[in-house]
């Protein structure tokens, strides 16, 4: 099967470019070191996602109150670091309680050089304003289109069209807003991709990520089968032919196999986190330029790699 994604690479050039209509630049996203994904509540989360089960939130520096996260993120620039991904579990209304963090992030700008992400879920308008006066740089939001996948897989009593509003209330604060879309997060059934899909293009966003889901250990998703590469080659076709003017990656979360990236690639992704070298072979056969970025993929490149 590798042998035969690889072999998918052999399109010309300039079919290539010309078929999406894109740059010749391709992007490999290296957030590890110096982009640290902090949790703001720790290990904790009112939640229990089927596809997460508090499992993401071990991985993620604590730093649960706002003194410490300040004091993280200058030890971060001080380091050399190129920004910080703050994020931690949701309360039961599905976001991240950010709101006593607000005064800090806004403070951590003006103090450091540091590219601020946040992953904020299913914020309301106030708070999605109040971020936006805090001058971080993108919002990284996770966007849901599919009603069942809400109740199901997230476990909260909301529907695509709150997932809309909170998207429409970003847009309107946040000067750069990232919608994620999670390709087989009900379980590996597609399910509410293509609508997600629509309401994220017909937005004024700064780029689109897609992520795949990992059944990973200890989730209620452990035993469950990610969706096959052709189908999350297909998402991202669909996606770059209908917003060829907005960049569009392959996230870091996704099961790490090759046909992955292939896919990916050959459906005219302009980057992906942490490739595998033949990916980086492939995108080169193909008459692309690779640039390396110490970030996250949802940063704006003017953050330097």
């Amino acid at each position: 099967m590798v042998n035969e994604a690889m072999n998918d690479t052999m399109q010309t050039k300039d079919a290539f470019l010309k078929k999406f209509n894109r740059s010749k630049k391709f992007y490999a996203y290296y957030p590890y070191p110096k982009f640290p994904s902090v949790s703001i509540t720790g290990k904790a989360c009112a939640m229990n996602c089927k596809h997460c089960g508090r499992q993401y939130l071990k991985h993620m520096v604590s730093c649960p109150s706002p003194e410490e996260l300040y004091r993280k993120c200058l030890g971060f620039d001080k380091k050399g670091f190129k920004g910080v991904l703050i994020s931690g579990g949701y309360n039961s209304n599905g976001w991240v309680p950010l709101e006593s963090f607000v005064d800090v992030l806004a403070r951590i700008k003006c103090e450091t050089n540091l590219a601020i992400n946040v992953h904020c879920g299913l914020v309301p308008e106030e708070l999605a304003c109040d971020l936006g006066k805090a001058g971080i740089d993108v919002i990284s939001f996770d966007l849901i289109g599919a009603d069942e996948s809400i109740k199901e897989v997230i476990g909260i009593e909301k529907r695509v069209e709150d997932y809309e509003r909170s998207l429409d209330a970003l847009v309107t604060s946040v000067s750069s807003v990232v919608p994620h879309i999670t390709i087989g997060l009900h379980g590996g059934k597609l399910l509410g991709e293509e609508r997600a899909l629509e309401i994220a293009s017909s937005k004024t966003i700064s780029a689109l990520v897609f992520l795949v889901l990992v059944p990973a250990a200890g989730t209620a998703f452990e035993k469950a089968l990610p969706p096959v590469a052709e189908e999350v080659g297909k998402l991202i076709s669909a996606a770059r032919l209908k917003r060829p003017d907005i960049p569009i990656m392959l996230g870091c979360m996704r099961p790490r196999l090759l046909e992955y990236e292939i896919s990916a690639l050959n459906a005219g992704v302009d980057g992906i986190v942490m490739p595998r070298q033949e990916t980086l072979k492939g995108a080169k056969s193909l008459g692309l330029i690779v640039q390396s970025v110490e970030g996250c993929c949802a940063i704006p490149l003017s953050f330097g790699g």
